[in-house]
């Protein structure tokens, strides 16, 4: 009984010496590189995120009063001077006709556009 536990415990010797070696021979051969895992997010989560990022641009030739007084900063007097000096080539015409100082221009650029005017008017022929 004796000679059989010594055979199992030198066995299982054997085995554990062996295994760190086998796992740096296997380490060894070249392997893939391992991609960092990345967390799951839900689609609601992704969803709100849009719906959150996501404003209405509104183009400072076309929009209302009521659309322009939407924007931060702007009253019932700076909508009005915005429509009365239509139209616009660029969003920075708004400081360069003195509709708004540079300052309040800054807290409404991201939230407006000027559309471009594709679509000329065709030229009347004498025919």
């Amino acid at each position: 009984m004796k000679r059989s536990f010594t055979i199992y415990a030198l066995g299982l010797l054997v085995m554990l010496l062996a295994a760190p070696h086998a796992s740096q021979a296997q380490s060894a051969t070249p392997a893939t590189p391992a991609t960092p895992a990345t967390p799951a997010k839900p689609a609601s989560a992704k969803t709100e995120t849009k719906s959150k990022t996501h404003t209405t641009k509104y183009d400072i030739n076309t929009a209302t009063k009521e659309q322009l007084m939407k924007l931060a900063g702007v009253d019932d007097a700076t909508a009005d001077k915005i429509i009365a000096a239509r139209p616009y080539k660029s969003k920075k015409d708004l400081v360069s006709k003195n509709v708004m100082s540079q300052s309040e221009y800054e807290r409404i650029h991201e939230h407006i556009m000027v559309k471009s005017n594709t679509q000329a008017a065709p030229k009347k022929t004498g025919r």
